[in-house]
């Protein structure tokens, strides 16, 4: 379907007074690529005019991962059950009693978490998490469904579930325990995620650089694969919208748009200047 037809059929997101979400386009030709940095809001329902008017220009849209299908989560199992391996015998005494602790302010205990092995107890802590907070608005599930109703092609960093859960338990045995206290440290940070969405939406950069300087920092075997290594692949991509033609959507985290490695960074310098609008 042609792009015009599509931003005709994409339903209309809600609109916001005070709208200045970070937004980049990338241009070649007759080619453009926009560039949205997911920093969450904290307003609800998520809104922003600008980013739906871009969205509805876009005939595909691009996002970090693919939606999860039924029989997902026993790939997850089949990889990260290890019952020869459990949690204990990668962490120290003192992790082994944080991520304990976390665990209970969590609402699950740490038994469940011990057969795993960390990349897996990532995604079961935080889903553990997540059932005891209260939802926060996010433009990925709303522009998602936008996508899925007005039939753009939807494309993800990670092809398919199986390339998702490579990347994770492919992690080095340093990476996935800093990984994990990573994910406690930042669930923990509660009102400061708060000050570092309102900024982001605002446009100000500032906290969300220095959330990523301290990952960098603090957890230095996790930042690669989670920040550097993934930013240094989206130029290749960016490369190949571009020769393609038409106008693309792309959304990643607002981590993935700031400190030196980020995918602004990377674009920059492959000859593909980014710029905010």
């Amino acid at each position: 379907m042609a792009a015009g037809a599509m931003a005709a059929a994409a339903p209309a997101l809600a609109r916001a007074d005070d709208d200045s979400y970070p937004l980049w386009e990338v241009r070649d030709a007759d080619a453009k690529v926009f560039l949205f940095g997911d920093g969450s809001s904290v307003s609800d329902p998520w809104r922003s005019a600008r980013i739906e008017a871009a969205f509805n220009q876009s005939a595909v849209f691009w996002k970090e991962t693919p939606d999860p299908a039924p029989g997902d989560m026993a790939k997850y199992v089949a990889k990260g059950l290890d019952k020869a391996h459990p949690l204990s015998t990668w962490l120290t005494p003192e992790q082994r009693d944080r991520v304990a602790a976390a665990a209970v302010s969590a609402g699950t205990t740490y038994a469940f978490l011990e057969p795993l092995q960390p990349w897996l107890a990532v995604g079961a802590l935080s889903s553990a998490y997540a059932q005891h907070q209260k939802p926060l608005p996010d433009p990925l599930p709303v522009l998602t469904a936008a996508a899925k109703n007005a039939g753009k092609p939807i494309r993800t960093e990670y092809p398919d579930i199986d390339s998702l859960i490579a990347w994770a338990s492919g992690m080095s045995h340093a990476a996935q325990v800093q990984y994990l206290m990573y994910t406690i440290e930042t669930n923990e940070a509660g009102p400061v995620t708060l000050e570092r969405r309102a900024a982001w939406a605002a446009g100000d950069f500032r906290l969300e650089a220095q959330r990523v300087a301290h990952l960098k920092a603090a957890y230095p075997d996790l930042y690669e694969p989670l920040e550097a290594d993934r930013d240094r692949r989206w130029p290749a991509r960016f490369r190949t919208m571009l020769d393609g033609g038409g106008t693309t959507f792309v959304l990643v985290g607002a981590d993935h748009l700031v400190g030196p490695d980020s995918v602004l960074v990377q674009l920059n310098a492959a000859g593909m200047r980014a710029r905010r609008i």
